[in-house]
């Protein structure tokens, strides 16, 4: 019996050790939680410290951008009256440079009239030979319905002159390189007809054959001209230019159209 009670004693006693044991133990995990806590928050205070500096500092830089968009707003309407006022000067100028140009070709246009009545009154005065150099040089630069007015004064005013047959060759050649084929195949029957012993035969019957040529009739007719010109003077520039044609002309003959490029 006694025994049993000593027993109960000591197991009451171990509990109660065991739960002493137990209280310390929550105890020191509480504690131990405790400082942690007290690390958080501390940590914690130190974010909120931080994020309240950069929040002042974020509130400068605001201010500051505010302040630097005033300015850029200022400068731009500055440069907006700047430009407005360097429109107005633009327009001016064009305006002025326009009225300049008038002035100068009104000028010109003028001067232009003048230098014409002063030529015609010139070519009015000229000797034969003067009238015909003139001619010929404006020929010569492919002036042709310059060189075609003075080559006509000439055949009109001095129909018996010493360089009549080839005034009306020359002025052929003019129509001819203005492309008036018919004027110029006129001028150079014309020295065919009227002067059979000028120099200028073999060139006018070579002459005569390309305008016809050039007008696309009477081919047959043309044919017959540079032939004339290959048989008559062989060992002319004529002749090979005319031969080089028939050729061409016997070339072009088995194409659709009849033509000498």
């Amino acid at each position: 019996m006694i025994n049993r009670s000593w027993a109960a004693l000591f197991a009451a006693l171990c509990l109660g050790l065991s739960g002493c044991i137990a209280t310390q133990r929550d105890i020191l995990d509480l504690e131990s939680h405790t400082e942690e806590l007290k690390e958080q928050v501390a940590d914690l205070k130190k974010t909120i410290n931080s994020l309240q500096a950069n929040q002042a500092d974020l509130s400068l830089q605001m201010k500051q951008l505010h302040e630097n968009l005033s300015t850029f707003t200022e400068a731009v309407k500055e440069s907006q009256g700047e430009m407005s006022k360097l429109s107005s000067k633009l327009d001016d100028m064009s305006s002025t440079v326009e009225n300049k140009v008038a002035s100068i070709g009104s000028a010109l246009t003028n001067q232009q009239a003048k230098a014409i009545e002063e030529q015609k009154k010139a070519l009015a005065t000229q000797s034969p030979t003067e009238l015909f150099n003139t001619a010929d040089a404006r020929l010569g630069v492919k002036s042709y319905a310059l060189a075609a007015k003075g080559f006509e004064e000439y055949v009109n005013k001095f129909p018996n002159g010493a360089l009549i047959d080839i005034a009306h060759y020359k002025l052929g050649q003019a129509h001819y390189g203005q492309k008036k084929w018919e004027d110029a195949g006129r001028q150079f029957a014309t020295v065919l007809e009227k002067y059979p012993k000028s120099t200028l035969t073999a060139s006018a019957r070579l002459m005569y054959a390309m305008s016809l040529i050039g007008l696309r009739r009477n081919m047959s007719e043309a044919k017959q001209y540079l032939e004339s010109v290959v048989m008559d003077f062989p060992q002319s520039p004529e002749a090979r230019k005319a031969s080089e044609t028939l050729k061409k002309l016997a070339q072009n003959s088995t194409k659709p159209q009849n033509t000498v490029q």
